[in-house]
Order: structure tokens, then C-alpha cells, then sequence
């Protein structure tokens, strides 16, 4: 199988040297396509360099969700993989999981941060994280336990028979939504996880939450015909 690994930037100019060199080490079939969402504080400068790689500018900050689509149409393999580039999320995964992915022939393979989310040890993110899940699994009657995680592995056609429209973070909700309605086969697969912080360059802010809650909601209530 082929496949095209798209992963949308937004001023990662600290983070983009080290994703660029554990981009060098995957496999040299994979097409790399990396959508800079209008960065201004040098990553679009160091994606001037490389070499091999599809590298789609965005003239400003157009949103997590319209680069993800972007980067799908531009991708040519069958099969596409979703990833930020932000690292907390290891590009080393990947080979892994194409394999888990190929070996139980998936329609969707979806990453997951962790299997059960420690409540004991109270932290704004990981309790919105929760709260946000647990709806989508009573929304939809589903027993997901990483329905925000950015990586996932899908057939490029399958993705674009979703017809996503969202534009921001509410991507994943959506993007999980539809999967689900459709009643694609879909797994989840553990993937090693290490959490930024704001001053870090985390770009998920609290407010992000109302839109993607509204789109679960929407999701659910408007999609009878999809």
C-alpha cells in the first residue's frame, strides 16, 4: 500500500528541525505533504530548505481543519496519514502503525493517548478532554476513548466521501462523527504521548472547546441523512 502523510504546521519554527529529521528516517515511499496554516515566526523560512517533500503555504491562518483538506487533496497515494506537527505525538509511531493498520485491514486506524484517563491527578486539559469524550460516546452511543487525538490512517477516498466541513480543531469530532455513522471498521491504537503546554506552543485553547462540543451536537442531530 501507499500512502501520504499530511501534517498541518502553525508556528512550530522550534519544533519543525526535529520533525524534519524524523520525517528523513520514515519510509522513502511515503509522500510527505506539510500544509504551513500561514506561520510568521520563521517556519515558513525553514520550509524554503527541504527537499522531497510537498510543502503547501496557506497566505494566513486558515485553521487546523481546511489544511487537513488541503493536504488531502493534494495527496496522489491510496491510503492518507494525519498527524500534527507539533511532535507531542512521535513521528516514529508511524511505521507501527501502518503495520497494525495493513495486518487487520482497517478501514480506519485511529491513535488513542492513552487507554484510561486518570481523573485523581485534576488538570483543566485532561478533565476537558473526558468531558468531551464521554459526550461523544453518549452522542453517538460509541465506547471511544481518544476521540481528539490527531492521528489517524485512512483510505484517501474514504476520507473524502465524508465531505468534512469543518475548518478548525472541530475536525476530529467531525472527522470521528462521520466514521462512526458510517459504521467503518475502526481501530484504536496506542501511541506515545508527551503533552505541551501553552508556552510550549500548545495551540488548543479552552475556547476551542465550544466548537467542538457544538459540532458533536451538530453532528448528531443533523446528520439522519448522511
Amino acid at each position: 500500500m501507499k500512502y501520504s502523510l499530511i501534517i498541518p504546521i502553525y508556528n512550530e519554527v522550534e519544533t519543525l528541525p526535529l520533525l524534519l529529521k524524523k520525517i528523513k528516517k520514515l519510509n522513502k515511499n511515503i509522500e510527505i505533504i506539510i500544509v504551513d496554516d500561514g506561520s510568521n515566526d520563521g517556519s515558513e523560512i525553514l520550509l524554503m530548505e527541504p527537499e522531497g517533500l510537498i510543502i503547501i503555504q496557506n497566505e494566513s491562518n486558515l485553521g487546523k481543519g481546511l489544511s487537513v483538506k488541503k493536504g488531502v487533496d493534494s495527496a496522489t497515494s491510496q491510503n492518507i496519514i494525519l498527524i500534527d506537527g507539533d511532535l507531542e505525538i512521535d513521528i516514529e509511531n508511524i511505521p507501527r502503525l501502518i503495520n497494525v493498520f495493513e495486518k487487520d485491514k482497517l478501514d480506519v486506524l485511529t491513535g488513542i493517548r492513552w487507554k484510561k484517563i486518570d481523573l485523581k491527578r485534576f488538570d483543566i486539559n485532561i478533565f476537558g478532554n473526558y468531558l468531551i469524550n464521554a459526550l461523544f460516546n453518549f452522542m453517538f452511543n460509541s465506547n471511544f476513548s481518544d476521540v481528539l487525538c490527531c492521528v489517524k490512517i485512512i483510505n484517501r477516498n474514504q476520507f473524502k466521501s465524508l465531505s468534512i466541513e469543518s475548518n478548525g480543531f472541530n475536525v476530529e469530532v467531525e472527522t470521528m462523527a462521520k466514521i462512526k455513522l458510517k459504521n467503518l471498521n475502526i481501530e484504536e491504537v496506542k501511541v506515545d504521548y508527551k503533552r505541551r503546554t501553552t508556552k510550549q506552543g500548545k495551540k488548543l485553547k479552552l475556547t476551542d472547546s465550544v466548537s467542538i462540543i457544538s459540532t458533536i451536537v451538530k453532528m448528531r442531530f443533523l446528520m439522519s441523512k448522511f
